[in-house]
C-alpha cells in the first residue's frame, strides 16, 4: 500500500510542478509566440509522462530511489511555488522564465530516473 501511495503522490507532485511552471508562462501576454509553444510542449510532455509513469511504474518494496526522488520532487516544488509569489509580486522577467524551465528540466530528469529505476531495482 505504501508503494502505490508514493508513486501517486511523486506522480501528481510532478504534474502539480509542471502546471506551476508553465501557467504563468502561457498566460504572460508579454512573453513571445514561441517561449509559450515551447511551455505548452512542456506540459504536454509532462502530463504523458505522468501518463506513462503511472502505467508502467510499480515495484513490490520501498526502496531509497522513492525518497530521493520524493524530496527532490518536494523540494521542486516548494522553489516552484516561491517563483510563482515572486512573480505575483514582481512581474515577468526572462531569467524567472529560465528558472521555470530549468526547474521543470530537473523535475523531469528525476521522474525519469524514478521509473528507470522501477524497472533496475524491481
Amino acid at each position: 500500500m505504501g508503494v502505490l501511495l508514493f508513486e501517486v503522490i511523486i506522480s501528481f507532485m510532478v504534474l502539480a510542478i509542471t502546471f506551476n511552471c508553465i501557467g504563468p508562462i502561457l498566460t504572460e501576454k508579454l512573453n513571445s509566440e514561441t517561449l509559450q509553444r515551447i511551455a505548452a510542449v512542456y506540459g504536454v510532455f509532462g502530463i504523458f509522462l505522468v501518463g506513462t509513469g503511472m502505467y508502467i511504474g510499480g515495484g513490490m518494496s520501498l526502496k531509497a530511489y522513492y525518497y530521493i526522488t520524493f524530496l527532490i520532487e518536494l523540494i521542486t516544488l516548494c522553489i516552484s511555488i516561491l517563483i510563482y509569489r515572486l512573480i505575483k509580486k514582481r512581474g515577468h522577467s526572462k531569467l524567472i522564465n529560465v528558472c521555470l524551465f530549468s526547474l521543470l528540466t530537473i523535475s523531469y530528469g528525476f521522474y525519469i530516473y524514478f521509473i528507470v529505476a522501477s524497472f533496475i531495482y524491481y
